[in-house]
């Protein structure tokens, strides 16, 4: 009998160096590399949930999900003025992106990301038969954007172009004028713009970030979702919105890969749109950024290792290149019981820099760190 081998679009795909340094770490291990709050999903939702579960019936919505939620994703997205009919609502939102991209990407097409970027971008995009390119977003300029290497990154190939702001893994937020500036690089290039806004809510400064789909309304898609804002990344609850002909593409292919979204999750999703939700966001802003400030004063007071200071999401991108790759380093932090992600699982920018995750209290980061300073003594 043949050996199996895997169709030729999953051949060359394995797990991701997130998972793989994961499934090294040895039991009791602090793990600084999580991609998750760790903090409870608000008790609107839950007793929501509670609620659906107990007194409705909750066989499959629609493929597209719940109009009333669909109405609510609508009037988040003022700018892009959309009907409900051009709203998805995914099995969270990497499903989103999924469904984009095989949408979107033909054999040979290029599709422009960011370095450092999400590990997934490239990995789907191969899986759709493209070509991954990328954008550089220097960290000799911690990670700021670069409008030159943007324009030069872009060829007539260019199918689709994706950013992230806040970012994963760096936590940086795209200014207007940065936004501004990847929207005239993108005029007549015919391109489609695909904004992932999962970490949308989880921002620092005095005001939820600016969107490239501010900027690129034209062939603009945006993915977002509830699992970071409402620490729900279990319930797998997230959206694709924008131009009308692609959405309903991607919602003949939804049906086949999922058919709908949770309708227990998608009803309960509903109560984040309440008063009493919004101030639970406000709550995990706080939080985070306290936790944000808690682990960039002992990366400095202890370790004397210097972070890009992060304006969203959950994220610091550290310094370690004076202690080795950041595959060693990564390992080297592993023995001594910490788990961290090496900087070069997110692209060649990420390399000699750790991704550190302040999901986690200020005492487990303070313990996190202690381990740090002992493995990098050694």
């Amino acid at each position: 009998m043949s050996e199996f081998e895997p169709a030729r679009r999953l051949r060359g795909i394995q797990k991701s160096m997130i998972r793989q340094v994961f499934d090294r770490a040895r039991p009791g291990s602090i793990n600084l590399g999580l991609g998750e709050p760790d903090l409870p999903t608000p008790d609107v939702i839950r007793r929501e949930a509670a609620r659906v579960v107990v007194e409705e019936q909750n066989g499959y919505t629609t493929h597209a999900g719940l109009p009333a939620l669909r109405q609510r994703v609508v009037s988040d997205y003022p700018h892009l003025n959309l009907t409900p009919d051009q709203v998805i609502i995914t099995a969270g939102s990497q499903e989103a992106l999924y469904l984009l991209l095989l949408t979107l990407v033909d054999e040979g097409d290029e599709v422009l990301i960011p370095d450092p970027g999400f590990v997934a971008y490239p990995t789907i995009v191969k899986m759709a038969g493209g070509v991954p390119k990328f954008y550089r977003m220097p960290a000799s300029r911690d990670f700021a954007f670069d409008p030159e290497a943007f324009k030069r990154a872009l060829t007539p190939k260019t199918k689709v172009v994706v950013c992230i702001s806040p970012s994963n893994p760096t936590g940086r937020v795209l200014a207007r004028a940065e936004l501004a500036a990847m929207g005239a690089a993108l005029e007549g290039s015919g391109a489609y713009v695909v904004s992932d806004e999962i970490y949308r809510e989880l921002y620092f400064g005095p005001e939820r970030p600016s969107s490239i789909s501010e900027f690129r309304r034209e062939r603009a898609l945006v993915i977002g979702g509830l699992s970071k804002s409402m620490s729900m990344t279990g319930w797998r609850l997230g959206w694709l919105c924008g131009d009308a002909e692609v959405v309903r593409s991607a919602l003949v292919l939804h049906g086949y890969t999922t058919t709908c979204a949770s309708t227990v999750s998608q009803k309960a999703g509903l109560a984040a749109w309440t008063a009493e939700a919004a101030e639970a966001r406000r709550g995990m802003r706080r939080t985070f950024r306290e936790r944000r400030d808690h682990l960039l004063g002992l990366l400095s007071s202890e370790l004397h290792l210097r972070a890009v200071e992060p304006e969203g999401a959950f994220y610091a991108m550290v310094d370690v290149s004076a202690h080795g790759d950041s595959m060693s380093v990564a390992e080297r932090l592993l023995e001594h019981g910490v788990i961290t992600v090496p900087g070069a699982a997110f692209g060649a920018e990420g390399e000699g820099h750790l991704r550190v995750s302040f999901c986690a209290g200020l005492d487990v980061l303070t313990e996190g760190v202690k381990r740090m300073k002992a493995a990098l003594k050694q």
